[in-house]
């Protein structure tokens, strides 16, 4: 995995993983101990504006 470069992650529901398949592997669980509540606060604030060729992702107040 070292020669591999990242083009994505996700936070992924158990529903998620039964969609995507037992070929899906590369996933590693994380604790519910909301070490990533702040960060999962921040996301919901985003909101998607599509674009010419593309989308324009901004928060809620603007910024």
């Amino acid at each position: 995995m070292a020669t591999e470069r990242v083009v994505a992650f996700g936070f992924l529901t158990n529903r998620d993983l039964e969609l995507l398949g037992g070929g899906f592997t590369r996933h590693f669980p994380v604790t519910d101990d909301d070490l990533f509540a702040e960060l999962l606060d921040k996301l919901d604030q985003v909101e998607i504006a599509p674009a010419d060729r593309g989308i324009i992702l901004r928060t809620r107040d603007g910024g």
